[in-house]
């Protein structure tokens, strides 16, 4: 045990005594130093640790980078695709709706034509009685009509007029034909 002196008290210090202070005093820097090594060692161990931290941080930034870029790049490529397939997609509808109208536009006319032939054979030798009945019809409606053809104005009781003397001439000739 080192003895320090007292502020109020001089203490003399022997040789001897001189020589143990000097030898504890080399051996308090020794153990300094030793801990200075430590804390050097220990310094050099938390920024080689702290490299290798920031090191391992950098290359995961880096795969998780290079991840998303790739996520993005197959995320354009399937968009791309998917664009792709509906257009193709929608061509096909037009091509099919195209066909459809075709489609039916012919099964329309040959409905027509079927409806002709056969009105045709049903009437086959009978047009002139057809054309009877045609017309007698169109002038019951006439007649039923007439009394609203006297409320007309001029102008428009001259045009209906003209109409039904239209129709008369129409089967006029038809029959005489």
């Amino acid at each position: 045990m080192v003895k320090i002196p007292k502020k109020d008290k001089i203490e003399e210090i022997t040789p001897k005594n001189f020589q143990k202070l000097l030898n504890q005093n080399n051996k308090l820097e020794n153990e300094i130093n030793l801990l200075k090594e430590e804390i050097s060692k220990i310094k050099n161990e938390i920024l080689s640790s702290q490299e290798r931290i920031e090191q391992t941080i950098k290359t995961q930034e880096e795969i998780i980078m290079d991840m998303i870029k790739k996520f993005n790049d197959e995320l354009l490529k399937n968009k791309s695709k998917m664009n792709e397939e509906i257009e193709k997609i929608k061509t096909q509808q037009d091509v099919l709706r195209i066909s459809y109208t075709i489609n039916e536009k012919k099964l329309m006319d040959k409905i027509d034509t079927s409806i002709v032939k056969i009105v045709n054979k049903q009437i086959d030798g009978k047009e002139s009685e057809v054309l009877m009945k045609i017309w007698i019809n169109e002038l019951k409606e006439i007649i039923e009509n007439f009394d609203k053809l006297k409320k007309l104005k001029p102008k428009e009781f001259s045009i209906q007029l003209n109409e039904i003397s239209d129709v008369i001439e129409i089967f006029k000739q038809k029959i005489q034909g």
